[in-house]
C-alpha cells in the first residue's frame, strides 16, 4: 500500500542508508492543503488576473492552463529519482519565502516604475520556490528545477508592452518572408510596409500582416513544445538546447508559410483572410510544422552515436515519499511567514490606497452620439467597414472613424477623425502613426513634435471640484446634446493641449506630405505622449481607468501647399478640435463623478480586452 512514509528499513541507492522518519500521512496532507490555501491567498489577485488575461486573450495565452499540468508530468516522470532518497526539508526554504514575500510587495506598493505583473511574478516564483526547499529540500529541488523553470517561463501571461518589439519585427520578417515567397514562384507582388499586395493583371488583392499574423503565437506554442519534447526526448544539454533553439526559425518559416497561403486564398475570396477561417489557416499549419519539428529532433538525436551502456545497479523503486527529518515543522513556518506577508500586503494595499486591478468605466454616451455636423466641419462619407482581424488587432470595438471637411476653409482639405476607448487595461500600447502607417507603407520624414493647440477656453468656467491627483479645479463648459437638444454642463480635461504630429511621405506619390497627429485623455486628464498615458490613466490610487486616442490625419500636396501644409494642418485641427473636445467629454466618464464615487460604476469592460487587461501592472 503506498503511503507518504517509508519504513527505516528500505534500502537506498548507492549503499546509503540514511535514516528516514514517520510523518504521519494526515497531518503532513492538511498541513498542505492549509499552506496551499494560505499560497493562493497571498497571491490570489496575482493569479485570478493571469486568469482573466488568458481567458481574454485564448489565442495567444491559452497554452498558460495546459503549462501547470505538463510540468506536474515532468515532476512525475523524475519520481524515482526523487523517491531513491529521504528528502531533507531546509530551513533555508523560509529565507526565498521571504524574499518572494519582499519581492511581491515591491511590486505592489514600491516605487511607481517597479508596480508592474511582472515584478509581483519573480515574487511569486521566490516564495514557491521557498516553498519547494522548505519541503523537500535542495536535492528534491535540483530534481524539480527544469519542472520550476518551465512553469514560470511559460505559464506567465507576458506583459505587450513587453511582447510589442518583438511583435512587430516579426511582422516585418513574415511580410518580407512571404514577398520572396511569392516573388520566387513567380507572382507580381508589392510589399509596402507590413502590406503585400498580389496582383492578377489589373486585380489587386492585399494583404496586411497585421499583429495577428505576425507569428507571435505560433513561435510561442512552438518554445513550449519545443522545450517539453527536449526535455523528454533528448538526453544531453546541448542536444535540448539546439532543438530549441531550432524552434524558432521552424516556427517564423511556417508562419510565412502560413501568410502566403492567406494571399492565394485572398485571390478567391477576401473573406479567407479574416474571421474563423483564418484562424483555421493557421491551425491546419500546426500540423506539418509539428512533424518538421519531430523530424529535426530524430537528426539532433542523430548527431550522437550512443555507446552501449553499462547496465547500472537498479534501484528498488520506492512508492512513497521519504523524509529524513520531518517537514511539518518548516511547513507551519512557512504558513505563519505567509499569512503575515498576506496581512502586510494588504494592510500596506489599504493604507497607500493603491489599486493593483483597474475597474473598467463605461462611457456616459457612445462614441457614435458625436455629431457629424460640428461648427463649421461637416462629416463626409460613410465610417468603413473594418474586418475582425484588424479590430482585434485595434484592441476595442468602442471607436469611430470619419472624415471631416470644413467647406469655409478648402486649404484645410479634408480631416480623418480616428476616436479609440479603453477601459480597465493596465499596460496597453497604444497604437500610433509611427508604427501603425510606417507598417502600412510610409516612410517617416524627421522625428515627430509637438506643438500646442490653442484651444478656446472663453466660454469654461471653474467648476468647484478639485481633480485628486493634482488639486486643480476642473473647468465646465455648457454643450447642447445633438440629438435631445438638451443642455449641460460638461467638465473638460485637465493639462496642457499639446498634440504629437508626424510627417510621412509615400514613395508612389513623391509630391504628398501625410500628417498624423494625436493626443490623449486620461481619466480626465490631457497628454500627447503614448508613454505618458500610463502616468496619468494608470495612477495606483485610482480604482478605475481609461483612455481616450484622437488622432487627426490628413493628406497635402506639396505643388499647392509648399512648406505651409504644417501650419494648415494645426490650423485646421485646432478649429476641428475646438469643436469636439466639448462633444467628445459629453461622451467620455466624468471623471470628478468617479473620483467622488457619485457615478454608479459598472465592473464590465465595455472595451473588447484583446490588450491584457488587469495583469500587466
Amino acid at each position: 500500500m503506498s503511503t507518504l512514509v517509508g519504513e527505516n528499513q528500505l534500502p537506498s541507492s548507492h549503499g546509503e542508508n540514511p535514516r528516514a522518519v514517520d510523518v504521519p500521512s494526515k497531518p503532513l496532507l492538511a498541513t498542505l492543503v492549509v499552506l496551499a490555501v494560505v499560497f493562493f491567498g497571498i497571491y490570489h489577485q496575482f493569479f485570478i488576473a493571469q486568469f482573466k488575461a488568458a481567458i481574454a486573450e485564448p489565442s495567444d495565452w491559452g497554452h498558460t492552463f495546459v503549462v501547470p499540468f505538463i510540468a506536474l508530468w515532468f515532476v512525475v516522470l523524475k519520481r524515482d529519482k526523487i523517491l531513491a532518497l529521504p528528502l531533507r526539508p531546509s530551513w533555508s526554504g523560509l529565507a526565498f519565502l521571504l524574499m518572494g514575500i519582499l519581492v511581491y510587495m515591491l511590486g505592489s506598493v514600491g516605487p511607481k516604475q517597479l508596480i508592474h505583473s511582472h515584478v509581483r511574478a519573480v515574487g511569486v516564483c521566490l516564495s514557491f520556490l521557498g516553498l519547494i526547499v522548505g519541503f523537500g529540500g535542495w536535492r528534491f529541488f535540483k530534481e524539480c528545477s527544469f519542472p520550476f523553470f518551465y512553469l514560470f517561463a511559460f505559464g506567465i501571461v507576458i506583459s505587450k508592452r513587453i511582447m510589442t518589439p518583438f511583435t512587430n519585427d516579426l511582422q516585418d520578417i513574415s511580410a518580407s518572408g512571404a514577398w520572396l515567397v511569392f516573388y520566387v514562384f513567380g507572382f507580381d507582388v508589392d510589399l509596402a510596409g507590413n502590406t503585400l499586395t498580389v496582383y492578377d493583371g489589373d486585380v489587386s488583392y492585399p494583404l496586411n500582416v497585421a499583429e495577428a499574423c505576425s507569428g507571435m503565437r505560433m513561435l510561442v506554442a512552438f518554445l513550449a513544445l519545443g522545450t517539453a519534447m527536449a526535455y523528454v526526448g533528448l538526453d544531453r544539454t546541448w542536444q535540448r538546447v539546439l532543438l530549441i533553439l531550432l524552434g524558432v526559425p521552424v516556427a517564423v518559416f511556417v508562419n510565412i508559410l502560413r501568410v502566403v497561403t492567406l494571399g492565394l486564398l485572398s485571390r478567391y475570396d477576401v473573406n479567407f483572410v479574416s474571421g474563423e477561417f483564418h484562424t483555421f489557416v493557421g491551425m491546419v499549419w500546426l500540423i506539418p510544422a509539428f512533424l518538421v519539428f519531430i523530424l529535426l529532433m530524430w537528426i539532433v538525436r542523430k548527431l550522437v552515436v550512443e555507446s552501449p551502456s553499462v547496465v547500472e545497479e537498479q534501484v528498488a523503486a520506492q512508492q512513497a515519499i521519504r523524509f529524513a527529518r520531518s517537514p511539518i515543522s518548516r511547513l507551519l513556518a512557512s504558513i505563519t511567514l505567509l499569512i503575515v506577508g498576506a496581512i502586510a500586503v494588504q494592510a500596506a494595499l489599504i493604507q497607500l490606497n493603491v489599486f493593483l486591478v483597474k475597474k473598467s468605466v463605461p462611457l456616459q454616451a457612445s462614441l457614435d452620439t458625436i455629431p457629424s455636423r460640428m461648427g463649421g466641419w461637416k462629416q463626409i462619407g460613410d465610417e468603413p467597414e473594418y474586418s475582425d482581424a484588424i479590430i482585434e488587432s485595434l484592441g476595442t470595438t468602442q471607436f469611430i472613424d470619419r472624415a471631416y471637411i470644413n467647406p469655409t476653409s478648402p486649404s484645410f482639405g479634408d480631416f480623418k477623425l480616428h476616436i479609440s476607448y479603453y477601459t480597465g487595461t493596465i499596460d496597453d500600447v497604444p497604437h500610433i502613426p509611427e508604427r501603425c502607417w510606417y507598417a502600412s507603407g510610409l516612410s517617416q520624414l524627421g522625428n515627430s513634435e509637438y506643438f500646442p493647440l490653442a484651444i478656446d477656453q472663453s466660454e469654461w468656467s471653474e467648476d468647484g471640484n478639485l481633480n485628486r491627483a493634482t488639486g486643480l479645479p476642473y473647468e465646465k463648459v455648457s454643450v447642447t446634446h445633438p440629438v435631445t437638444g438638451v443642455e449641460s454642463d460638461i467638465r473638460m480635461p485637465l493639462g496642457e493641449p499639446l498634440i504629437r504630429i508626424t510627417v510621412f511621405e509615400d514613395s508612389k506619390r513623391p509630391d504628398l506630405r501625410m500628417v498624423g497627429g494625436y493626443f490623449f485623455i486620461a481619466n480626465g486628464r490631457l497628454t500627447a505622449s503614448s508613454l505618458g498615458v500610463r502616468n496619468l490613466a494608470f495612477d495606483w490610487t485610482d480604482e478605475y481607468a481609461y483612455y481616450c486616442k484622437v488622432q487627426f490625419s490628413a493628406s497635402f500636396e506639396l505643388s499647392a501647399s509648399g512648406e505651409s501644409f504644417l501650419e494648415d494642418y494645426l490650423a485646421g485641427v485646432t478649429e476641428l478640435t475646438n469643436d469636439l473636445i466639448p462633444q467628445l467629454m459629453r461622451c467620455l466618464p466624468d471623471w470628478a463623478e468617479v473620483e467622488s464615487f457619485d457615478l454608479e460604476i459598472s465592473d464590465s469592460p465595455s472595451a473588447v480586452p484583446v490588450t491584457t487587461n488587469e495583469t500587466n501592472s
